[in-house]
């Protein structure tokens, strides 16, 4: 669907030569699965939609100090930077065999797909990023309603949908105010400021900044590649998987519209462009546009993401058939479960034997298993990747952010796909710093970049 040429209008020779590569962070630990202890809870039983992994914690699983446009922003980021489309739930997958069908790169290429001279349909001849004919209010979509943009992923839901959109208007503003109208430059404008707030607000927000830190002084201890960055199954197959506890119920969008749950209660719902849910693949409305006020920044009007633990909200535990395919079993609809046989796919190591091996203070048997309701207590047994990663940012970090195994799993991977792009700012100019308005001089955030994508829109609107 995607290949190697993804990286822009005029990629830098040299940058990847083999673009999209699949490997393991611990090659040398066995599988869980291969661990002579006791097997954990099958995946259906610890994933089903009443079970144990269900949000039921109303406003105490709310998290404020991370609002709830990063949940959306990390599904951004993953777009860019890992698809799989080949790898199955059912059977046994070699991360080796396997290729990735995005560059390794935080470089947007979910964005800007192959670039004007390739994909000259996302673009309006010049540089500009194209939007729907029927206003700036939504993306470019074809007579069905398809969005037609470089990773069709991005119109999973509204949200991210208009994440995407407000991306594009970023560009086409530095393209016009900032870059003398010239795409290269435009390109890499927008390619720094996004790799800045990935690493200083993102990241801090995620694993720490007291971690973030001590990878950028002290240099990574476990992700390591020679030449070229690959993207590790334990970031993509578990670690980075921690977003789905962020969902919410639902989500305000603007002030009239209301809001909404992410996902309708029914699997074959069919999609009419309403607001009764926030699924993607159809036309927006101007009245469902996305206020980002509500969604980033500080203030009582900012919806809070939810607390990273064991807990997923019930629209994720019976997904519909937009994201699962018709006729899937209601027990094999639940994210939780099918996270959970992906890991065992993959072969992935337990969460402790990972956690041993990177020296860090283990969870035991109590903390893992002992207050997770309708199980025994305590489980003589190890645990999946992912559910360890969860479990450990709840018991040690309260949910606030991700813990000593998991914050350095996805703080290392993210630092080092940066640091291994040798066109991004940490290489190509490792004293930059961001050039655009903000709220803070000589820094920029997620926050800034909205604001500056919805301003420009309502001058242009004006003009």
């Amino acid at each position: 669907m995607h290949g190697e040429y993804l990286r822009g209008h005029c990629p830098q020779k040299g940058v990847f030569g083999q673009a999209g590569r699949f490997g393991r962070m611990f090659p040398h630990l066995r599988s869980l699965k291969e661990s002579h202890l006791p097997q954990p809870a099958q995946p259906h039983a610890l994933g089903a939609a009443d079970g144990p992994m269900k949000d039921d914690l109303g406003e105490e699983g709310d998290n404020p100090g991370i609002p709830a446009g990063f949940t959306f922003f990390g599904q951004f980021v993953d777009h860019d930077i890992t698809f799989d489309p080949t790898s199955s739930l059912e059977s046994q997958n070699d991360p080796q065999a396997l290729r990735n069908f995005r560059t390794p790169m935080l470089e947007l290429d979910s964005l800007y797909g192959a670039g004007p001279a390739a994909q000259p349909y996302l673009y309006d001849g010049v540089g500009r990023f194209l939007t729907s004919a029927e206003g700036d209010h939504d993306l470019l979509r074809n007579h069905r309603g398809t969005a037609v943009i470089g990773d069709p992923r991005n119109d999973e839901n509204l949200i991210v949908s208009q994440l995407h959109l407000a991306f594009a208007r970023f560009h086409n503003h530095v393209f016009d105010e900032e870059a003398g109208r010239d795409f290269e430059e435009a390109q890499r404008l927008v390619r720094w400021h996004y790799q800045w707030i990935v690493l200083h607000d993102y990241l801090p927000r995620i694993c720490g900044q007291a971690r973030v830190d001590d990878i950028l002084d002290n240099g990574r201890r476990y992700y390591w590649f020679a030449e070229e960055p690959y993207m590790p199954v334990e970031f993509s197959v578990a670690a980075f998987r921690f977003g789905h506890s962020q969902v919410r119920a639902g989500y305000r969008i603007n002030a009239t519209a209301g809001g909404a749950r992410l996902f309708p209660a029914e699997a074959d719902a069919p999609r009419d462009g309403g607001l009764s849910d926030l699924r993607g693949g159809v036309p927006v409305a101007r009245e469902h546009t996305v206020d980002w006020s509500g969604f980033l920044g500080e203030g009582e009007g900012v919806q809070p993401s939810r607390l990273i633990n064991t807990r997923l909200n019930e629209s994720l535990l019976f997904l519909p058939d937009s994201v699962v395919p018709a006729g899937v079993p209601d027990e094999a609809r639940s994210l939780a479960t099918r996270n959970l046989k992906r890991g065992a796919a993959f072969s992935l190591p337990s969460g402790q034997s990972v956690a041993a091996c990177m020296g860090a203070d283990v969870l035991n048997q109590e903390e893992l298993w002992g207050q997770v309701p309708g199980l025994p207590t305590p489980l003589p047994v190890p645990a999946p990747l992912w559910y360890y990663i969860l479990r450990e940012a709840e018991v040690r970090e309260a949910g606030q952010h991700l813990g000593e195994v998991g914050g350095q799993i996805v703080a290392e991977v993210l630092i080092g796909l940066l640091e291994g792009d040798r066109a991004s700012f940490v290489n190509h100019a490792p004293h930059w710093r961001p050039t655009l308005p903000s709220k803070e001089e000589g820094h920029f955030t997620l926050e800034d970049l909205v604001n500056i994508a919805q301003h420009s829109h309502q001058s242009q609107a004006a003009a």
